[in-house]
């Protein structure tokens, strides 16, 4: 008689997972996941075995099975949780975050883990709460009071964002991001600044330290706050080099990207739409003025602003079954040509339309989805695309001055940068006359100085009506989870056009390569 031990059979996999053997653990996850008691953690390894081969079909299937699984202990609810995230199913992980289980787990770790997990997803104002809770039950850690101050700020108090911060730098003083987000709270005046501290921590750290790049960027932004621009270009070419070294760019591979998206036509862009809240687009370069436009769009009485998804790149992957980062490649554009755009037109919608609210449009304001545009067009006939577009020079030097997280690997040299400017120009080129009508170009210029006015022609090509007092961004709630978060509470205005003019000179380089392709 054969006797099923689950325990034994459970370090046997784990066993056979740490040698490298997925096929005898696969084996071992999958009779575990018939006992009642192991579902959800069978499930879970599975899911991060089908993860890591590439299957992401498989992969997605079984974090959704260990979502449904019987499970009570916090610690394997939050590992569901961060899986969940990693396979784009978020609208199921934020379902279990926020289950009783969860919300009452009395362990910091779990609490400060889910709270973390919310954060990177942007679900800012939700995964506050944990954090808050983490700090009550005993955590104390760097990390823990920088994600405080972060969901402070994207919830519009700077005070509190400030002394988490702060509380972050005083037990981690090199703390980059924590050094780069004071910096970025407020504008530098001569009475209140952080400029001989951050000095001293680059002094301290060195150019080679992780976190050298953000200590340069929160240097650059206090002394171009306080118009020593001399220094400030220095601190930012410094802080350039420096974080250009920790990426991977590669210019030639983007070019055979974009030359593959240039094949994408506008053939089966007519079908019948689904019924439902209708997404739109809002895309262009980052730092464009794409936060904004979503920002005065969320004014208007039939438009939910959803923020930056990630479900489009998610879903393709899925029709694809091919597991990888969330932008375009070439075996994912090849994989793509045999994706019915129906099916994923209805798998993006299916994980997106919940964001509306019971409203008959969302946005998607992921600038990024212009690589997407065509496939996102064919897929969904019933989409609308807004296509910032700012002077070249302003909106070069807007990344070149913006350290991202972990993406635009081009933003930290002034040819690079110029490079995939005119490669994003082409494309978009291409999408205008691939789907004529589709897409209407929103100068940000005439955004931030006629702003009643552009907001009119946008509901309007939204089949909207006007919406008095859209515009009016200043008065509006709800967290802002982006690089523009201080920004987006003040009114609208025209400070940053032409800002690249305090650069003139150093900024030559990339001037000449806009200008001479």
């Amino acid at each position: 008689m054969d006797r099923f031990d689950p325990l034994a059979t459970w370090q046997a996999a784990e066993q056979h997972r740490a040698r490298g053997d997925d096929a005898q653990a696969r084996a071992a996850y999958e009779r575990l996941a018939t006992h009642p008691e192991w579902v959800a953690p069978a499930r879970l390894r599975l899911g991060h075995l089908a993860l890591a081969q590439g299957r992401l079909r498989d992969a997605v299937a079984e974090a959704l099975a260990a979502r449904a699984a019987d499970e009570s202990d916090p610690v394997v609810l939050e590992a569901i949780v961060e899986l969940l995230c990693q396979v784009g199913e978020l609208e199921a992980a934020l379902s279990l975050a926020q289950s009783p289980a969860l919300r009452g787990a009395p362990d910091p770790a779990v609490q400060q883990g889910l709270g973390q997990r919310l954060s990177e997803q942007s679900f800012a104002a939700e995964a506050r709460p944990f954090l808050q809770r983490a700090r009550a039950l005993g955590a104390d850690s760097p990390t823990l009071h920088y994600q405080l101050g972060l969901t402070a700020l994207y919830a519009g108090e700077p005070d509190a964002a400030e002394a988490g911060f702060e509380a972050c730098l005083a037990r981690q003083p090199l703390h980059g991001a924590a050094h780069r987000q004071l910096a970025k709270l407020r504008t530098a005046t001569p009475a209140k600044n952080h400029v001989e501290r951050l000095r001293a921590a680059i002094a301290r750290a060195g150019d080679t330290h992780p976190d050298a790049p953000p200590l340069y960027y929160a240097l650059f932004k206090e002394l171009d706050d306080l118009g020593d621009t001399s220094a400030a270009w220095a601190a930012l070419e410094a802080g350039m080099r420096a974080r250009r070294r920790q990426v991977q760019y590669d210019p030639a591979a983007e070019q055979a990207v974009f030359d593959q998206l240039m094949r994408v036509d506008g053939q089966g862009a007519n079908r019948q739409a689904e019924p439902g809240p209708a997404p739109v687009f809002i895309l262009g370069q980052p730092r464009s003025g794409t936060t904004l436009l979503e920002r005065i769009l969320g004014g208007a009485p039939g438009v939910a602003d959803a923020g930056e998804l990630r479900d489009f790149g998610f879903q393709l992957r899925w029709c694809a079954d091919l597991a990888g980062p969330p932008g375009p490649d070439l075996a994912l554009l090849a994989a793509a040509e045999r994706v019915d755009p129906a099916e994923l037109g209805r798998r993006y919608l299916s994980h997106t339309q919940w964001r509306a609210g019971g409203k008959p449009l969302y946005t998607d304001k992921l600038p990024a989805n212009f690589l997407w545009l065509g496939h996102i067009a064919r897929a969904l006939p019933q989409a609308k695309f807004l296509h910032l577009v700012r002077d070249p020079m302003d909106v070069c030097f807007s990344n070149l001055k913006e350290l991202f997280a972990g993406a635009y690997p081009h933003s930290y040299d002034q040819a690079e940068m110029a490079g995939h400017f005119r490669r994003y120009q082409a494309l978009m080129a291409h999408w205008h006359a691939a789907f004529p009508g589709r897409i209407l170009d929103v100068p940000y210029d005439a955004l931030v100085t006629r702003t009643d006015a552009v907001a009119a022609e946008v509901l309007a090509f939204l089949g909207l009506p006007p919406a008095p007092g859209v515009a009016d961004i200043a008065r509006r709630t709800g967290a802002v989870a982006t690089a523009s978060a201080v920004q987006l509470r003040e009114p609208v205005h025209a400070r940053f056009l032409g800002q690249w003019r305090r650069y003139e000179t150093p900024l030559q380089p990339l001037q000449r390569a806009l200008e001479n392709p």
